[in-house]
């Protein structure tokens, strides 16, 4: 089941993992510029479940897009890659239970945002963008893709030392993506399968 899923996920085209960062980008960026306005306001921040049903659907949105990328380069990235790919699941995971028991607690329930204790799940970021750093690094030691792991390797590393400067980055990686990819629509990524003699 899991070899069917990562099989799928190595066949979509390039341009839409491309448009997956490049959304997932604008929402990194999105949320920033809404948390600067409200803290400048002095309004109080929207709850929890709107956050995630909404700017913070980028935690789904690039981990799988890079799962994607590894995947169509699964064979030459080894034991590297394969450690980012799984680590990078944790993005997801944490979005979805963060979400659910928002929308559980806060929006059914009434009451509010959840607790700091199930918060901690929110750790779980932290090796989500240990997961990226590491296929960035995986991808620099690929001959045919260095340049995909530039792209990741300087988009974590802009996003936690520059403000905005990882949402550029992902941004300027997935236009660039999407237009390789329209420029080469058939995957010559992918491993060709072995002809019997």
């Amino acid at each position: 089941m899991m070899r069917n899923l990562i099989d799928r996920l190595a066949r979509v085209p390039l341009q839409a993992v491309g448009a997956a960062i490049t959304l997932g980008a604008v929402l990194m960026a999105t949320q920033s510029v809404l948390i600067d306005y409200v803290h400048s306001t002095g309004r109080p921040e929207p709850e929890q479940w709107i956050g995630g049903l909404t700017v913070k659907w980028y935690f789904e949105l690039i981990p799988i897009a890079f799962i994607a990328l590894w995947a169509r380069r699964r064979d030459r990235e080894r034991h590297l890659g394969r450690v980012g790919a799984v680590m990078l699941t944790s993005g997801p995971i944490m979005h979805i239970v963060v979400t659910v028991s928002a929308i559980v607690w806060g929006g059914l329930l009434g009451k509010g945002d959840l607790p700091e204790g199930v918060m901690m799940v929110e750790t779980l970021m932290y090796v989500m963008y240990l997961g990226a750093l590491i296929s960035g690094v995986a991808f620099l030691f690929d001959k045919g893709v260095r340049w995909w792991g530039a792209a990741v390797v300087a988009g974590i590393l802009l996003d936690l030392f520059v403000p905005y400067g990882g949402a550029v980055m992902f941004a300027l990686f997935g236009i660039a993506l999407a237009l390789y990819g329209l420029r080469r629509p058939v995957s010559v990524d992918m491993p060709e399968p072995s002809i019997a003699r």
